[in-house]
């Protein structure tokens, strides 16, 4: 995916201008910055929420994961995702292998008939990720998709996302303001500059997401280069 050009203000107020960007495709890119900047005016943009000047080239559809898990309530969690798909393929049905794997991935097969009232908040956005990964795209964008979770429940919902995207490859781009949630994701950290946006740091990580600890010399390092960056722009 690339991005060129792109253009978009809100009145007076400017956030991108002339703003240029390209996504590795397969890849994880982690977008953080400081709140207002801009974060997820690009998703929107890149998701086709908002309108924008300049160009965003892309090869498929996108699915989209929000910070809430937006889940029909008369619907159980397998029509929720049935819906998803059928929604936007009228004539397209999820095979019932598929979506057992999805549902096995996040651990919710035993949850498959339960409606969203009867799930815990970590149920539901196992749900959305599951739908997220579902929908027959080549892209998925993740608007601070584990925000506001207590720090087990994150590392389980870490670990599912993870699960999906080995079962199901994608370009991912995702806002986060958790500096250990890029790190321990994303193949690439890209911090967004004040507005007009830039990109300000960009990082790369290089070992396997899947394995990737803290204490991983490559890890250790993106984080000190991030807090020094961090430090010089206070």
């Amino acid at each position: 995916m690339r991005i060129q050009g792109l253009n978009k203000s809100f009145g007076d107020l400017r956030i991108f201008e002339d703003f240029s960007v390209e996504f590795e495709e397969m890849k994880t890119t982690a977008v953080m910055g400081a709140s207002g900047v801009g974060k997820s005016t690009l998703l929107n943009a890149i998701a086709g929420l908002t309108d924008y000047t300049g160009e965003i080239i892309k090869e498929g559809d996108i699915s989209v994961v929000f910070s809430e898990p937006a889940l029909l309530k008369n619907l159980s969690v397998v029509k929720n995702l049935e819906y998803a798909v059928s929604h936007a393929y009228p004539n397209k049905k999820i095979p019932e292998d598929k979506l057992n794997e999805v549902l096995e991935a996040v651990e919710l097969a035993d949850r498959r008939d339960a409606l969203p009232y009867q799930l815990s908040t970590g149920m539901a956005q196992r749900v959305a990720l599951a739908r997220g990964f579902l929908y027959p795209s080549r892209y998925i964008v993740m608007d601070e998709a584990f925000r506001g979770l207590d720090t087990a429940l994150k590392f389980r919902l870490k670990r599912y996302f993870l699960n999906l995207l080995s079962l199901n490859p994608r370009t991912v781009i995702m806002i986060t303001h958790d500096l250990d949630e890029a790190l321990s994701l994303s193949d690439r950290v890209m911090v967004l500059s004040s507005r007009p946006v830039r990109t300000a740091l960009d990082l790369s990580l290089s070992s396997d997401k899947r394995t990737r600890l803290p204490s991983d010399p490559e890890y250790m390092n993106a984080a000190s280069e991030y807090m020094r960056f961090i430090e010089a722009s206070i």
